[in-house]
């Protein structure tokens, strides 16, 4: 072959990261700001440059205190794992858009917290657990697709195996105390920082940005990718996208980060709790992002979706009739509205466009 799997795979890398340095670029020329709001270039470097952040302060201290056998000291690696999620990706993000003036009620979707009934947040358990087994099948059609590069495949298998393995040791709890410390710091704590990140600071953003719309699928796309992305899974990343674009869909239908963070916090859950009560049914491929892959092949990957993609469509159809009637969800096309009309209007300290 004149081209080995992996210098193809460096090749296209090259491309891809040469066009989104030229979109950089061409956007920083623009401004990355638009209505008071960070614009997509600018909403990827913030996110990208807080996940850093949080990874760096987490290894950091990680290391200095229990040294590189984390797998060793597992609630102390997970406890301070989730402490930084709260300072860099939770605080951080809070601080940034304060120091931007802007409205932390618009920017972290608590603006349908009154009206959102009890039956979303009943149907977000459903929903999202038929989201993982759909992204679960997906992730293993996608990573069947790899061995099509047999040797970029066996480099990106075992390093994420090797992940996989190690995010299992840590989930995997041993006691009733144990299980509860890991559900706070891998279900509570990242539901609560991560939505607040994605869902809130960069969903809102990238949706109130619009140069004459709100652009609420944009948002809901751009934000769940780059969930996916921050995950660190090549493998998983279809999976991770379904799961980010289900809890935000359900945040954007309701206007209310509690719902996806609820929705979020389920998905984590639920595999710690399979771990703990019977560690030896689950797969080795369980990840930060707890989408696995499986032992599927992909037949047995197809013929899932095609049994859970009715029931799917179904749960998001009661879904979106259950919160039809909530006003909040148009808040932001609102906003963008008020400001073609009145361009120097402030809505930073000023929430009377809010129902």
């Amino acid at each position: 072959m004149l081209f080995s799997s992996v210098k193809l795979f460096a090749f296209a890398a090259f491309i891809v990261l040469a066009l989104v340095g030229f979109g950089f670029y061409v956007a920083a020329r623009g401004g990355w700001r638009r209505n008071g709001y960070f614009r997509t270039p600018a909403v990827i470097l913030i996110v990208f440059g807080l996940f850093i952040a949080f990874q760096g302060l987490g290894n950091g201290v990680m290391l200095a205190t229990i040294g590189i056998h984390i797998e060793d000291h597992p609630v102390a690696a997970l406890t301070i794992n989730g402490l930084a999620e709260i300072l860099v990706m939770l605080a951080g993000t809070v601080l940034i858009s304060r120091a931007a003036r802007q409205n932390l009620l618009a920017v972290f979707r608590l603006e349908g917290i009154r009206e959102t009934p009890a039956l979303p947040y009943i149907l977000a358990l459903p929903i999202i657990l038929v989201a993982q087994v759909g992204g679960s099948a997906v992730s293993a059609i996608w990573e069947r697709l790899w061995k099509i590069f047999p040797q970029l495949y066996s480099v990106i298998d075992q390093y994420e195996s090797a992940a996989d393995k190690t995010m299992q040791g840590l989930v995997t709890a041993t006691g009733p105390l144990d299980l509860a410390l890991i559900l706070l710091f891998v279900a509570i704590v990242p539901a609560l920082a991560e939505e607040t990140l994605f869902r809130g600071f960069a969903q809102t953003n990238i949706e109130r940005s619009g140069r004459w719309h709100a652009r609420p699928y944009i948002a809901l796309f751009a934000a769940s990718l780059l969930f996916a992305m921050v995950h660190g899974s090549l493998f998983k990343l279809p999976g991770l996208f379904v799961l980010g674009f289900t809890i935000g869909w359900m945040t954007y239908r309701t206007n209310n980060l509690f719902v996806g963070a609820v929705g979020h916090a389920i998905n984590n859950g639920f595999i710690v709790a399979a771990l703990y009560l019977s560690p030896e049914q689950i797969s080795t491929k369980a990840s930060a992002g707890l989408v696995g892959t499986e032992a599927l092949s992909a037949t047995d990957a197809l013929w899932m979706l095609l049994l859970i993609i009715p029931v799917f469509a179904l749960l998001l159809y009661f879904f979106a009739r259950s919160t039809a009637a909530l006003t909040a969800r148009n808040n932001a096309e609102r906003e963008v509205q008020a400001l073609l009309w009145n361009p120097n209007l402030d809505y930073a300290d000023d929430a009377d466009f809010l129902d």
